[in-house]
C-alpha cells in the first residue's frame, strides 16, 4: 500500500525527507471488512486490488529495503492489532513488528511451486492478460525479490527462532490451513498447562501463605531478564504469580531429572541448562527468548542458598552485558521458612512475599569497558537484592527500596 502511494504521489524513495513528510502527514492507511472479505484503502481509496499487481510488487522490496520506511510503518502496523485478535501476513511479521506473537508460522515452498500458483492467481483476476505472461519472468521476479528481502539490513526475510516452519509445496490450501490449526492446538495445550499451574500455585500461595506482591510498576512490558534470589522450590510459582505475562527460565538440567518437578518445570517453560554444555548453548537459549520480546527468569546464585544472598554468578553479569536487556531484581521473602533446601515437603502455613526492585537499566553499563563491565553489572544487582532484602526483614517498612 505504501509503494502504491510513493509510486503514485511521485514520491523520491531516496528522499528520506519527503517520504517521512508523506508518511508522517499525507498517508492514511485503512482496513475495512464487509460480508467477511477485507478492503484496503490509501488515502480513501479502494487498493485491494492494485496493490496486489506485478507493477506494485515489483518495487515493493526497493521501498521495504529503506530503513526510516520501515521503522515508521512498524507502530502503524502494531496498531491495527491493538487489543484484538488478528492474523498478519508478511515477511518481518514474527521477527520485528510482532515479535511477541502468540504464535508464527512461517510458510515457504519451492520456487516453482510459488511462481506456479502467482501465475495461475494472476489468471483468474485477469484472464484478459494471458498472453503477456511469462512464467519464467515470473520465477525470476520471485527470486530477485527473496534475494533482495533477505540481504537487506532493516528487518531482512528471516525465519523467527520460535516460528513453525510449514512447507506448502506439496499442500493444498485445505492442507495448509489444517497444519496451523494442529500447531496453534499444540501451543494451545502448553499454555493451558501454565496457565493451570499459575491458577493452582495462586490458590495454594494466597490460602497458606498470606501471599503478597509489592513493587508491581517496576515489571516494565517488553522483554527483560528477571534476576532473583534463589532459596526454595517454591520460587519458580511465586515468579509465575506474580507476573501477569507469560515468563521463561532457565533451570539446572538435574532439576529435571526429579519427578515430582519435571512436569511441573516444562509446564513453566523452564529451559534445561546442563553445566556440561559450553556458554554458548546458553547465550542463544537467552537470545532466542529475549528476542520474541519475552522475559526470562535466572537465579544468579547458580543454586538454592541457606535464605541469605549470596555472590552472584559472572555468567549472568556476562548474558546481561551481550544481551544488552533490562534487568528486573526481585527478592522472595519467605520460602525458605516455608521449604527449605534438603526438606523433601513444605510446612502448610507460612508468609511469602515477592519484591520486584527498580528496572537496571543497560545504559549504566554501556560507557564502561566491555572486558571490565561484568563485575559492575554483579555489584550492581546484588546491591539491589540486598537492598530489598534488608526492607523486607525489617518488616516492610517505609519506602520499599
Amino acid at each position: 500500500a505504501v509503494t502504491y502511494a510513493f509510486l503514485k504521489n511521485e514520491i523520491n524513495i531516496d528522499d528520506e525527507t519527503k517520504v517521512l513528510d508523506f508518511l508522517q502527514n499525507s498517508f492514511n492507511y485503512e482496513i475495512k471488512e464487509e460480508n467477511g472479505l477485507k478492503f484496503y484503502f490509501v488515502n480513501n481509496e479502494d487498493v485491494t486490488e492494485i496493490i496486489r499487481s506485478n507493477y506494485i510488487t515489483d518495487q515493493v522490496s526497493v521501498v521495504s529495503a529503506k530503513p526510516y520506511v520501515r521503522q515508521n510503518l512498524v507502530p502503524m502496523q502494531r496498531k491495527f492489532a491493538n487489543d484484538k485478535d488478528m492474523v498478519c501476513e508478511g515477511r518481518d511479521m514474527g521477527t520485528v513488528v510482532f515479535p511477541s506473537a502468540e504464535i508464527k508460522i512461517y510458510l515457504t515452498a519451492k520456487i516453482s511451486v510459488r511462481a506456479q500458483r502467482r501465475f495461475k492467481e494472476f489468471i483468474e483476476k485477469h484472464p484478459q492478460d494471458i498472453a503477456t505472461l511469462d512464467k519464467n519472468q515470473i520465477l525470476q521476479d520471485i527470486q530477485r525479490r527473496d534475494e533482495k528481502d533477505s540481504t537487506r539490513k532493516a528487518s531482512p526475510l528471516k525465519k523467527a527462532k520460535d516460528a513453525h516452519h510449514i512447507d506448502t509445496s506439496n499442500l493444498s490450501i485445505d492442507g495448509v490451513v489444517k497444519k496451523i490449526i494442529k500447531k496453534i492446538k499444540h501451543e494451545q495445550k502448553i499454555k493451558f498447562a501454565y496457565r493451570l499451574v499459575r491458577v493452582v500455585s495462586r490458590f495454594v500461595l494466597k490460602t497458606f501463605y498470606k501471599y503478597r506482591v509489592y513493587g508491581k510498576e517496576n515489571i516494565i512490558k517488553g522483554a527483560a531478564i528477571v534476576t532473583s534470589n534463589h532459596v526454595s522450590f517454591f520460587d519458580p510459582s511465586v515468579l509465575t504469580v506474580a507476573i501477569e505475562e507469560e515468563i521463561h527460565f532457565l533451570a539446572k538440567e538435574s532439576l529435571f531429572k526429579v519427578p515430582i518437578f519435571k512436569n511441573l518445570f516444562r509446564a513453566l517453560n523452564a529451559h534445561p541448562i546442563s553445566g556440561k554444555e559450553s556458554n554458548i548453548q546458553t547465550i542463544k537459549e537467552v537470545k532466542n527468548i529475549l528476542k520474541t520480546g519475552k522475559k526470562i527468569v535466572i537465579f544468579p546464585e547458580g543454586t538454592r542458598t541457606d535464605g541469605k544472598i549470596t555472590k552472584l554468578l559472572p555468567g549472568v553479569g556476562f548474558l546481561i552485558s551481550l544481551s544488552k536487556c533490562i534487568t528486573i531484581p526481585v527478592y522472595i521473602h519467605g520460602t525458605y521458612k516455608a521449604w527449605p533446601r534438603g526438606k523433601k515437603f513444605p510446612k502448610l502455613f507460612g508468609q511469602i512475599s515477592c519484591i520486584f526492585g527498580k528496572p537496571i537499566r543497560f545504559e549504566e553499563f554501556e560507557k564502561i569497558d566491555r572486558n571490565k563491565r561484568i563485575p559492575f553489572i554483579l555489584a550492581r544487582i546484588e546491591n539491589e537484592l540486598k537492598n530489598l532484602e534488608k526492607w523486607a526483614e525489617d518488616g516492610f517498612k517505609g519506602e520499599q527500596p
